[in-house]
């Protein structure tokens, strides 16, 4: 049922994957939780995904656990386009674009279709946060609600800006 689900999607937002040129119309399908901690279960998972649903507007999850992390420099490598999810710290993104990096240093040819995308999560943290802040409820504790989650979004931004911006070292 989900992948008759996430084919139907494909086609519906193919037109707009196609006008813009590969930059948008994406659909993410996850791999199973439970492939968290296992780099090669998830790396099988992200190819058989691949290959069963053999479209160009599709983006396999893989969450950025350390063994995720592995994952996804070999999936990129083999150009699979990868929906990196469950970042939380400035770190871990850091460790995800090293292994986009180093995946799309691996691959040999036309590197064009190689598309990925890092999720920070932000729900999450600002639910977390949030009932915190509540729970203290002074006033400059409610001020700060639904601030937390966005705070590292400049950071990271800047680390990219900067990793993409020069050589590689």
């Amino acid at each position: 049922v989900v992948i008759d689900d996430i084919e139907a999607a494909l086609a519906l937002l193919r037109p707009v994957h196609d006008e813009s040129d590969g930059v948008d119309g994406y659909v993410s399908l996850e791999v199973a939780p439970s492939l968290a901690r296992d780099r090669d279960g998830t790396l099988a998972s992200a190819r058989d995904l691949h290959r069963r649903i053999a479209e160009p507007n599709l983006f396999v999850k893989i969450p950025a656990t350390a063994e995720g992390v592995e994952a996804i420099r070999a999936a990129i490598g083999e150009k699979l386009s990868i929906n990196v999810t469950l970042i939380f710290s400035i770190d871990r993104y850091e460790d995800v674009m090293e292994a986009y990096i180093a995946g799309l240093v691996a691959a040999e040819g036309d590197l064009s279709a190689v598309r990925s995308v890092a999720s920070f999560f932000v729900s999450r943290v600002d639910t977390e946060v949030d009932q915190r802040l509540d729970a203290l409820g002074t006033p400059e504790a409610l001020a700060l609600a639904g601030q937390a989650a966005v705070a590292p979004a400049p950071v990271a931004y800047a680390h990219f800006l900067r990793r993409v911006s020069g050589p590689r070292v």
